[in-house]
């Protein structure tokens, strides 16, 4: 049985003294849980996938909805680069901002996430390819994106 809530039941946190708010400790914790030990170069993938089901679930009406969920939750400061080709730039990336420069992009989960949540808006396949990243020695994370 493949259990799956909606955004208002994830919502439900029923926490009176700790709240809503967890350390990016904790998340990134969870995030770099070593999932490549047990499926290989596919784990990224699944991280990319999984973020372009949360990103159509939403069902954003426009780009201004994905910019203000990712600030509302923290994900990180957004800015859109240049419409033609779209480029989406994101500061402070809850998953990368602040690790060291380790050779490769490591946001995978955030490109789907774009990715789904464009698909929803343009109503076309779209593809968010990382380009930049703290784990490429960059200040920001940046994906050039391609609608088909």
């Amino acid at each position: 049985m493949v259990l799956k809530f909606n955004i208002n039941e994830l919502s439900n946190t029923k926490r009176d003294k700790l709240g809503r708010n967890i350390d990016v400790l904790v998340f990134r914790l969870l995030r770099y849980m070593d999932l490549e030990r047990y499926l290989g170069s596919a784990a990224n993938r699944v991280y990319y996938e999984c973020g372009k089901e949360l990103g159509k679930s939403l069902e954003p009406n426009n780009i201004e909805d994905l910019i203000d969920f990712c600030e509302k939750y923290k994900i990180g400061y957004v800015e859109i680069v240049s419409e033609n080709p779209l480029k989406i730039r994101v500061y402070e990336c809850i998953t990368c901002s602040g690790l060291p420069n380790v050779g490769k992009p490591l946001c995978y989960f955030e490109g789907g996430f774009i990715a789904g949540c464009l698909e929803k808006i343009f109503n076309k396949k779209v593809r968010a390819t990382e380009t930049h990243c703290a784990g490429l020695g960059n200040e920001f994370w940046q994906f050039d994106i391609k609608v088909y």
